[in-house]
């Protein structure tokens, strides 16, 4: 670049300034110096309803922990119009960064089946970063200043890494800098804002930041002043353990003016889409950790009634009945939340991978609802996803997909010559196999991409391992480095597959050849058949044991062969575990599957949104549902394992309801289930605001994995809402 065009372009696009600037050719030193760049430039955002400064901003050419380094294009060919003068600078950095797009990277490595797997909805792998949980709490206990003698500790140990550690240092030096600006601009708000409160406010903020992020934070402003900037600064991911790191800052302050702080923060998680927020749990002897600032964050939620941040609650045999009342009354709002997470079987499931109880029960949710041990780990999350609908279409048309009629799946034979239900489940569990690997190895590969070539500084600062071994948050440096697989159509694979061992195997009111000549036909002048499979009583969700035992033995095989894998990051340790967390996916899925032997037309939405039953299929009730649930074993499942249930408003503005709800929960856990989501909906609704959406702009559902307002979701999966069963 010119070097009279340098600070302008310094401006316009610093991350790019700062990586092409730096004459090393180390990857990460080079991003390190990008985003110290980015700190001195970009606009820092001091919003009076949040109060506290947010640092998010993405040139053109920006570094992410959810892309790495990505380029927008469009941006940039907009900046190269907008300023002719800058063109032949702004060309060179279009062309040197976008084949570094780590995106465009892991695309390379996608084969033309991988890509039919994909659009065809089976599943996907690898094909973005992942979340995870930084430590806060030891960057509030030791500020940038601590972690800089962290780094001079380890340092001597690897001296082949020495200019990672550089990096690392450098990015510490990007979070001085916009604390540093904080404190100036602060100090002049406060001068210029009206309010006498809020400039005093701002004065105390301003004065926070000449301590915070450098040394450790004393009081609960300066640990939100410090958490916040670092949190925008990384790309808003999840808080974690939220109610622990921030414990004793918030014992610390006024309990009034704590309050307050925390309703700012709270609209400022709100306002930039802030992912999962953890509450309570047990220590590793079983001791319960709630506390104050667990039920404060309770009530601010109930007072606003956000569809985010997403909050998940951990329970344990322990839990006081405090807790369980306040969620009650939390979830009683319709907000989704909190979700409610079993430490008894959540702990053992992560045990099995080989981590300690200490670690196993510092446990959080990350993204929607997968699971990542707080400041230790970075699990993938996800790393990718498996239909296993779909892997039943491939078994039952010998690897042919009825959206497109290509050949995808392996040929596992035609189920026109199996004698047995056995041979199908057979072929059936090839499927899945197959699945498992094809998924393990392009995210791999896509890990590989990240571990070579989008290097995290600032991670690597706040994941324990990262420091101590020398190697980078993506490139196997966390204690912890399993992988997460995540499941689809559960529940519709076991009414197929029921349907079929009833009325091919063991009534023979049908052949192979009849039924799969009315699936591939999409029960085309058959509507009598579609109904009679669609009618059979053997449904998931209904405490039926034939079905419920086909459900079991699926997540058993497919879990169980997941865990042979290893991951790249950690190709010894590095578990692939599974888990089932649908999110807004689902309806997707059911758009590209063929007939199914449940008696479901082609392109239907209506797919299982969760471990629970298709939408609609459970009819028995919720005691029903639940004990059909439970037929898993929940401690295979090393991601979140989640069932979705929903509720009448009725049923909670009672005690009766108050009661029974919370002994369905303890039962639910107490014999074994992970997790629980609860929408409380009037159904009648969710119908008119389908019809007038304008009428319902704060209508929140839970959708999955997290929450959202119910007009903002496309039309298939909110009919796919609807349909759920109301208890």
């Amino acid at each position: 670049m010119k070097n009279h065009m340098d600070t302008t372009i310094q401006a316009l696009e610093p991350f790019a300034y700062g990586f092409l600037s730096c004459p090393s050719s180390d990857l990460s030193l080079k991003i390190a110096h990008g985003m110290l760049e980015n700190a001195k430039a970009m606009p820092l955002d001091f919003d009076e309803t949040v109060f506290f400064p947010s640092a998010r901003w993405k040139p053109a050419v920006f570094y992410s922990y959810r892309t790495g380094i990505h380029v927008d294009k469009d941006l940039l060919d907009r900046e190269i119009s907008e300023h002719p003068e800058l063109a032949q600078e702004l060309i060179h950095i279009r062309d040197t960064f976008l084949p570094m797009d780590t995106l465009s990277l892991i695309a390379a490595t996608e084969t033309p089946l991988y890509l039919k797997f994909r659009d065809n909805n089976t599943g996907w792998a690898g094909t973005w970063a992942g979340h995870s949980n930084p430590d806060y709490q030891m960057l509030l206990d030791l500020g940038t200043d601590g972690l800089r003698a962290r780094i001079t500790k380890y340092r001597p140990l690897h001296p082949e890494a020495s200019e990672w550690y550089d990096a690392l240092l450098v990015v510490l030096q990007a979070l001085d800098t916009l604390g540093e600006r904080c404190s100036r601009q602060a100090a002049s708000l406060a001068h210029t804002t009206k309010s006498p409160e809020l400039a005093a406010l701002y004065q105390r903020l301003a004065d926070a930041f000449t301590c915070v992020p450098q040394k450790p934070a004393n009081d609960f402003l300066a640990a939100c002043a410090s958490f916040y900037l670092c949190f925008t600064f990384d790309d808003i991911d999840s808080p974690g353990r939220f109610d622990q790191f921030m414990l004793r800052p918030y014992l610390q302050s006024n309990p009034d003016e704590a309050r307050l702080l925390l309703e700012y923060l709270w609209q400022g998680f709100h306002k930039h889409r802030a992912w999962n927020l953890c509450l309570s749990g047990s220590d590793e002897h079983g001791n319960d950790q709630s506390n104050p600032l667990t039920f404060e964050v309770l009530a601010v939620a109930r007072k606003y009634r956000y569809n985010t941040p997403n909050i998940t609650l951990r329970c344990h045999r322990n839990t006081p009945q405090r807790v369980y009342d306040e969620a009650y009354q939390t979830i009683a709002t319709g907000i989704g939340m909190p979700a409610l997470y079993n430490d008894e079987t959540v702990c053992p499931a992560l045990e099995a991978l080989g981590i300690p109880p200490v670690d196993s029960h510092n446990y959080c949710m990350n993204g929607c609802n997968q699971i990542d041990i707080q400041g230790k780990s970075h699990s993938g999350l996800e790393d990718g996803e498996i239909s296993v609908i779909k892997c039943l279409e491939y078994a039952l048309f010998n690897g042919e997909c009825l959206h497109t009629h290509e050949i995808i799946g392996p040929q596992t034979g035609d189920p026109r010559t199996f004698q047995t239900f056995e041979e199908l489940f057979d072929a059936y569990k090839k499927q899945l196999d197959w699945a498992v690997e094809f998924v393990v190895h392009f995210a791999n590969k896509a890990q590989q991409v990240f571990g070579e070539h989008a290097p995290n500084p600032l991670r690597s600062n706040l994941l324990q391992g990262c420091v101590e071994r020398g190697k980078d948050y993506k490139h196997g440096g966390p204690i912890y480095n399993h992988g997460q697989i995540l499941t689809e159509g559960l529940a519709d694979a076991a009414d197929s597959l029921a349907a079929i061992k009833h009325f091919v195997y063991d009534t023979h009111e049908l052949t192979m050849d009849e039924l799969l000549q009315a699936l591939r036909n999409d029960f085309q002048g058959q509507e009598s058949l579609r109904l009679k499979l669609r009618n059979y009583e053997a449904k998931f969700g209904n405490d039926n044991p034939e079905v419920d035992a086909i459900a079991a033995e699926i997540i058993r095989h497919h879990y169980s062969d997941m865990a042979r894998y290893r991951t790249w990051r950690d190709p010894v340790n590095g578990i692939y575990g599974g888990g089932l967390s649908t999110f807004q996916r689902a309806a997707r899925y059911g758009s590209t599957l063929g007939a199914t032997a449940s008696g479901r037309h082609a392109g239907d939405p209506n797919l299982a949104d969760s471990i629970g039953a298709v939408p609609g299929c459970d009819t028995n009730g919720p005691t029903a549902a639940i004990k059909s649930a439970l037929s898993y074993n929940h401690k295979l499942a090393k991601s979140g394992f989640v069932l979705q249930m929903k509720f009448a408003k009725s049923l909670f503005t009672t005690p009766q309801g108050h009661d029974s709800f919370l002994s369905l929960w303890k039962t639910f856990f107490q014999k074994g289930g992970q997790q629980l989501t609860v929408n409380v909906v009037d159904a009648q609704a969710l119908r008119d605001a389908q019809r007038n959406p304008e009428k319902y702009s704060d209508l929140i559902v839970r959708v999955g994995g997290y929450s959202e307002y119910f007009v903002r979701l496309p039309k298939g999966l909110q009919t796919n809402i609807i349909s759920r069963t109301l208890f």
